[in-house]
């Protein structure tokens, strides 16, 4: 009986702690927030679920995962709503971030994984896997196009003291399209390297932690950033 009893509590709890387990990675999607001249937040943020402002999801959405953002950094944000898109938060639109509101020639777009999204923030679902970047942004008044956004990758992240780390810099239109960023530059704690017309530069690291981005004043919105462990 003493032995039937134990396995009940062993199975109560195991129903208990496994859906935790699998449902806590999930709930955390990666945001970067790019201002017009800076970066504003890049990390984790874990999509806020309720009321906001009035009106209530049960979704974790892109626009969540921002508002999570904002406070943990924390940055004001400015949200005004419109009856044209239907119940919960989908009528929900950016107007300022970190008391930045564009002119008519610009505007706060969003991009899931490197794509324009077809949706609001307030409309558009998230998960674990999913890379959120709202961007102030310029546009083509022809084309309606965005600046592009740039995108980097490193060989390793780990190399040796003096080991060499090959980045390679991708430019994403508005469909997600990569193209080599053959005019951008890497940062590295600042100081600039050209990149090649492939969009690379290899480069070697003393001992410690650098912070790599990639950028194209003017041109491109700059990279998330990277960070390089020398040891």
């Amino acid at each position: 009986m003493a032995i039937h009893r134990l396995r009940l509590i062993i199975a109560t709890l195991a129903a208990l702690l496994v859906p935790a387990t699998l449902a806590g990675p999930a709930l955390a999607a990666h945001i970067r927030v790019e201002g017009k001249s800076h970066s504003i937040f890049q990390g984790n943020a874990r999509p806020f679920v309720g009321t906001l402002r009035g009106h209530t999801t049960t979704k974790r959405t892109a626009l969540g995962s921002l508002v999570t953002a904002s406070r943990k950094q924390p940055f004001a944000l400015g949200l005004t709503w419109s009856d044209c898109c239907g119940g919960a938060w989908n009528g929900f639109f950016v107007s300022s971030i970190d008391h930045v509101t564009p002119p008519s020639t610009a505007f706060w777009a969003f991009k899931l994984n490197q794509k324009l999204a077809a949706s609001g923030l307030g409309s558009t679902r998230v998960t674990r896997r999913s890379h959120v970047l709202v961007y102030y942004t310029t546009f083509n008044p022809e084309t309606g196009a965005t600046q592009p956004t740039l995108g980097i990758t490193a060989s390793t992240r780990r190399p040796p003291v003096s080991g060499r780390v090959t980045f390679r810099v991708s430019s994403y239109d508005d469909a997600g399209t990569a193209t080599p960023a053959a005019d951008a530059k890497v940062r590295v704690n600042g100081v600039s390297h050209d990149v090649s017309a492939s969009g690379t530069v290899t480069l070697r690291f003393a001992r410690g932690t650098s912070s790599v981005r990639a950028v194209e004043p003017g041109i491109a919105i700059r990279s998330q950033k990277l960070w390089v462990h020398a040891s």
